[in-house]
């Protein structure tokens, strides 16, 4: 064996023999473009090597372990991604001195099959009781570029990425730890799947939508409340309690049971009388109490105005009285409350403010009997804001379903509210709203829009009014929304149909082609390519101008309209007349007339000319001479008979 130190040398000597044979790094004259590919699996990419040296002895790529044919330009491969670890690299021969190579870096990826997110806890969620939610990513590839974007009611509340380095197709999962209060019962979580790779890469896949239940114990708005009613009048009272799952209710009056299991109990009363409601689940139980005071029929108040609407904020006043004797009159009211022993008292408040307030007016008669009457009060608020916003992105597409949404914000009583929508000036649907809330709230309106080309630019606005009836103020409580103006995209409308045109031979022509459209389309004339013929644009028009017509340009000339809605054709037929013919075919026509004329003419010439001779037929003809007067010369028959 050569000691240590020999075998050193000769390793050192074997290096510096073969330093021919190593591509320099700064004199690798390959570059590859792409220089990098990112495909999903079980496609194919082609990438092509380039050398910046022309003097070498070969190029070639290598994928896996086969090598392919040597070229002498510049070479290319399409790469077949259906191997995980496939590996490409492309070698170049430098005058047989060396090899240089550069590897081609390939990312082979797998968007996910499926994302879904569930709940590993199978008992009911409870409120402020920690619960974990899993979202599940099934077979994804490569998991080192795999981020998991967690949503709470569409707002992003935390991310997870993994490590795991293989390259093959996994499943992963991604747990988050949620503590909901009853006020967010039903609030909505997802979660998302993104394999990022910078600019590149597939488009994230999202989970189903994940809706909590939260259990919770019943809970009272009020413990206790007074009802006044009239004397045998029917009441309905109402527990008011909610719960989830919804509670059971059990009633009592006066301390006998009413089998009755719900919510909104109706009672005959005569006199007054005390209610309790009991609502129960399985994680609690909570009671109300009612109080149920009757009010004695013919009670002699008088409330003027008995009904008012006013303006949150404004100021109130209202007149009781009455003509009976009594000991006292006066207002129950959480703000304004007075009494006086006169026959009349006034409620005022300088801002009304309360949403549930109800004023009682009271006497109290000198035989000892107490009446009263309540004043029914709208308090109202208009909206602060009412706007028009697309549900859709985008444009809209004729024929297409969209949806406008109509907020309106801050806005009371609710039940009182009409919204009414407008396309320009014509009303297209309206909406009321049977929620019994009396403090304001934020309620919207949604139109279902199918829109055509003629909708394109037309205003969409909805206008929230209040109808508070005959008592409601004389200002106008109507709200409009500024107009939202729809963007249509409609396939192209030709101006002009298809028609004929008909020409003079020789004369110059002009045809036409216009259409509207959004977007605005792009106008293609088919038609034989001719010398003294040319298309010209005038605006919006393509025009085909045809200079002295011949027979040749004669034929059908087709005209395409193409916005990216669609496509539309209409023709035009051209036919040239030949004016020269059409001039000497009736110059015929008046020969062969006047001609029939002269033949006609002729004969009546004969016919007459006969006539005449036929007259001299069969008659004596003689001429007297004075010169042979008492000639003895017997005159001749002219038919040569002798007398």
């Amino acid at each position: 064996m050569l000691p240590l130190r020999m075998l050193g040398f000769l390793m050192l000597m074997l290096s510096l023999c073969d330093a021919d044979n190593l591509c320099p790094t700064d004199l690798n004259p390959l570059t590859l473009d792409p220089p990098e590919v990112i495909y999903g699996y079980e496609e194919s990419v082609v990438v092509n090597c380039i050398s910046t040296e022309d003097n070498h002895a070969g190029m070639y790529w290598t994928v896996g372990n086969t090598d392919h044919p040597v070229e002498y330009d510049n070479s290319s491969i399409q790469v077949s991604l259906s191997n995980w670890n496939v590996k490409a690299e492309c070698k170049i021969n430098l005058t047989g001195t060396y090899e240089c190579s550069k590897d081609l870096k390939i990312t082979v990826y797998k968007n996910p099959e499926m994302v879904r997110v569930f709940s590993a806890r199978s008992v009911p969620i409870e409120e402020e009781t920690p619960f974990e939610l899993q979202c599940d990513i099934k077979n994804v590839a490569p998991v080192q570029n795999l981020t998991v974007r967690w949503y709470k009611n569409n707002q992003a509340i935390r991310e997870d990425s993994f490590p795991n380095p293989t390259k093959t197709p996994v499943n992963e999962s991604s747990t988050f730890v949620v503590n909901i209060r009853r006020e967010e019962n039903g609030a909505k979580f997802r979660c998302e799947a993104q394999l990022d790779f910078g600019p590149h890469g597939p488009q994230p896949v999202t989970s189903d939508t994940y809706i909590v239940a939260l259990h919770y114990a019943p809970e009272l708005k009020s413990k206790t409340e007074d009802v006044y009613v009239d004397e045998a009048d029917i009441v309905t009272l109402n527990c008011d309690a909610e719960g989830h799952p919804p509670p059971h209710f059990h009633w009592t009056c006066d301390g006998l049971n009413i089998l009755e299991n719900t919510n909104n109990l109706s009672i005959t009363v005569i006199t007054s009388t005390a209610c309790n409601c009991t609502a129960t689940n399985y994680l609690g139980r909570i009671n109300r109490q009612i109080h149920v005071h009757v009010i004695p029929k013919g009670c002699p108040i008088v409330v003027t105005p008995a009904e008012m609407v006013v303006r949150f904020g404004d100021p109130a006043s209202v007149n009781c009285s009455t003509d009976a004797d009594v000991q006292q009159i006066g207002w129950e009211a959480p703000v304004g409350a007075t009494s006086s022993s006169d026959p009349a008292v006034t409620w005022k408040v300088e801002k009304l403010e309360d949403w549930q307030i109800t004023p009682l007016c009271f006497i109290n008669l000198k035989n000892n009997n107490q009446c009263s009457k309540k004043l029914t009060i709208t308090l109202y608020k208009t909206p602060d804001i009412v706007s028009v916003s697309a549900l859709d992105d985008g444009p809209m597409v004729e024929g297409t379903e969209y949806h406008l949404n109509c907020d309106i914000i801050n806005v009371a009583p609710v039940q009182k509210l009409k919204v009414t929508w407008y396309r320009g000036n014509e009303t297209v649907h309206t909406d009321v709203f049977n929620e019994t809330s009396k403090v304001p709230v934020d309620v919207s309106s949604t139109l279902r829009v199918t829109p055509v080309g003629d909708h394109n630019g037309a205003p969409f606005i909805c206008k929230a009014e209040l109808q508070l009836g005959q008592n409601g103020p004389e200002t106008d409580t109507t709200v409009t929304s500024s107009p939202y103006m729809a963007v249509v995209h409609y396939v192209p409308v030709f101006k002009e149909g298809t028609y004929k045109k008909e020409v003079n031979l020789g004369e110059n022509v002009i045809i036409d082609c216009s259409a509207e459209g959004n977007p605005v389309p792009e106008i293609l004339w088919t038609s034989s390519p001719a010398v003294n013929m040319k298309n010209i644009t005038w605006g919006r028009q393509k025009l085909i101008h045809i200079t002295g017509a011949t027979s040749t340009h004669a034929g059908v000339y087709s005209c395409d309209a193409i916005n990216e809605v669609g496509r539309v054709t209409k023709s035009v037929t051209l036919t040239i007349k030949d004016k020269t013919k059409e001039v000497s075919s009736t110059s015929k026509w008046w020969l062969v007339v006047f001609i029939a004329i002269l033949i006609l003419i002729l004969l009546i010439f004969i016919l007459i000319w006969v006539h005449k001779q036929c007259k001299k037929h069969g008659q004596y003809s003689f001429v007297p001479d004075k010169t042979n007067e008492g000639s003895d010369i017997p005159m001749t028959p002219s038919n040569g008979v002798h007398a």
